[in-house]
């Protein structure tokens, strides 16, 4: 906040898991020689999908700037050329880098395929049978904003919109009470989609910070309105770094009623949360996220609202627009057809052209370039971000350093797309009975992991295809990878337990043929809490090439065998 506001408000923890660490301590090298074994994962080799993928590594950020074109109809515009667009930087013209359409109606590529492989019993694998290069989809629940008999309304819509939604869609679910939880992460099946949303758990059970108390002052409606502020703009700076390790475009469609920007009491500022706003919005832009509000209170609201309360939802609207704006996405408040309105976002975030340049202008001065593009053709509709703040890649809008996400942070994070540079598959055996003692190696949340705990053994077959190995002058290759495993609650918004191994193989030439047709074993041991519900999250990082793969594993579908685990070492 900034210094125009006279009352002192207590910041409110709003948690989500976006910057996780999964620390490699050194182990004994093994590797799994001789014939491969029967049920090893074959796969054909890695190809690429021919996409351009924008790594940014210079001080001065490529900047990525993607457009919605739109006829006079709203219908999007497809086959435009590079040459049809001119884009501009403070009125000057700047040189495409690359040029890309994305269209919604593409069928997904082909992925890597199980060659006649069915999964037994406890077996998971992050294969999966086709891949899409299509943006990542968040339905985000706002009940800190939005009133409890609206949420209703809001769940009925948005399992309206799941239920026709394009095959491949993906999507993940999130909600914003007091704090930020993820209810389903990013998946294109409509049952787990439906089942986060329906389920009754996840209205809110207590009402938005609006009706706790009546505003029967204008400074009660002051604490109110700031209060929620300070709720959600630390919620989206959250998002923008949980989203911000993923590639790709990323649609955040945000259910709310919003909250005013500013307020006056008396004729005197009580609160301004505009460079609040702008710092938010500029981190999810450079997150390659586009919000598109929808007020789920709609036009009904407004015409049953009191004057007080209509104008209060304006000042609300424009602070939804706002938002939307600076991050090249679209406000929608005047409809009731949310199902819609979702709908028209994902389809708008499905269809665009991503244009990446260099800017001339390399000074971090931290003022705002502004953004202007043309397209040869009349009578069409723009939509994109006006522009960004000229800021150090690794600080924020206001000068604060943004913490750095690595490879294997990004892909162990709960809820996150499961990546499949590294294609493997894990079989899960959970031992029976309980224990009071962690495996070696196990690295607890100390607050929250306490016995009895239930033992997991997690026995993995790796593609190596996707491990970078090198021939060296002794005949042997080299390569190193880690594998691990994270630990999370139903919310995931706490670490219970996780594990990770580093491992440096030196393989014969005959053993490395081996595994490129069977695959490489290793094993982990990791407790879980015995009561309550749990997800593990599985990945492998290749450390020359940084290609990572993960699966995500809710406990509770690993079913208990009639054979112990072996048992782990103490």
């Amino acid at each position: 906040m900034n210094g125009s506001i006279h009352r002192v408000y207590r910041w409110l923890p709003v948690t989500l898991c976006a910057c996780l660490s999964l620390g490699a301590a050194p182990a004994a090298i093994t590797q799994a020689g001789g014939a491969a074994p029967p049920n090893a994962v074959r796969t054909v080799p890695s190809q690429t999908t021919g996409k351009p993928e924008y790594v940014i590594r210079a001080r001065v950020p490529l900047t990525i700037l993607d457009v919605v074109v739109t006829d006079s109809k709203g219908h999007s515009v497809h086959g435009l050329k590079q040459a049809d667009f001119t884009v501009l930087e403070d009125g000057k013209e700047m040189t495409p880098n690359s040029f890309e359409e994305h269209r919604s109606d593409e069928a997904p590529a082909p992925a890597q395929m199980l060659v006649k492989q069915d999964l037994k019993p406890n077996t998971f694998t992050n294969i999966a049978p086709t891949t899409s290069n299509r943006p990542l989809n968040i339905l985000l629940l706002d009940s800190m904003n939005t009133p409890i008999g609206v949420q209703q309304i809001v769940q009925q819509q948005m399992l309206a919109f799941i239920n026709k939604m394009q095959p491949g869609t993906r999507v993940a679910v999130l909600r914003l009470s007091t704090r930020l939880s993820i209810l389903q992460g990013f998946t294109s099946d409509r049952e787990l989609l439906k089942a986060a949303i329906a389920s009754e758990e996840n209205i809110a059970r207590e009402s938005p910070i609006e009706d706790l108390i009546p505003p029967a002052t204008p400074e009660w409606e002051c604490d109110h309105a700031a209060l929620r502020g300070q709720y959600t703009l630390p919620a989206m700076n959250q998002i923008a770094r949980y989203l911000s390790g993923m590639p790709g475009r990323k649609n955040l469609i945000w259910f709310s009623g919003s909250f005013p920007l500013t307020m006056e009491v008396d004729g005197a500022a009580c609160y301004d949360f505009t460079d609040d706003m702008k710092a938010a919005t500029d981190l999810l832009a450079r997150a390659h996220v586009a919000i598109y509000p929808v007020d789920g209170r709609a036009l009904d609201a407004l015409a049953e609202g009191a004057r007080a309360k209509i104008g209060r939802q304006l000042s609300e609207h424009l602070t939804m627009e706002a938002m939307a704006e600076q991050t090249g996405g679209k406000a929608t408040y005047a409809s009731n057809d949310l199902a819609g309105a979702v709908e028209d976002a994902v389809d708008s975030g499905s269809n665009f052209y991503t244009l990446t340049y260099t800017p001339t202008n390399q000074t971090l001065d931290t003022r705002f370039r502004t953004i202007s593009v043309k397209v040869a053709q009349p009578g069409l509709h723009l939509v994109y971000r006006p522009g960004y703040y000229a800021v150090d890649p690794d600080t924020d809008a206001r000068g604060k350093q943004v913490a750095k996400v690595t490879a294997m942070q990004t892909a162990m994070m709960r809820g996150g797309v499961e990546p499949t540079q590294v294609l493997f598959k894990v079989k899960v055996v959970q031992a029976a009975g309980t224990e009071d003692t962690l495996p070696v190696g196990n690295k607890p949340g100390a607050k929250q992991m306490k016995p009895p705990y239930r033992h997991y053994t997690i026995s993995y077959v790796i593609d190596i295809h996707g491990i970078e190995f090198s021939p060296s002058a002794d005949g042997n290759y080299r390569g190193g990878f880690e594998f691990g495993a994270m630990v999370y609650n139903a919310d995931g918004d706490e670490v219970m337990n996780s594990a990770s191994k580093e491992v440096s193989p030196i393989l014969p030439s005959a053993v490395y043929q081996s595994m490129l047709k069977g695959g490489a074993n290793a094993r982990q041991e990791i407790d879980v809490p015995a009561n309550g519900e749990y997800f593990l999250r599985i990945g492998v990082h290749d450390l020359a090439s940084d290609r990572v793969g993960a699966i995500e594993i809710p406990v509770s579908s690993i079913a208990p065998e009639t054979a112990p685990a072996v048992a782990s070492q103490k």
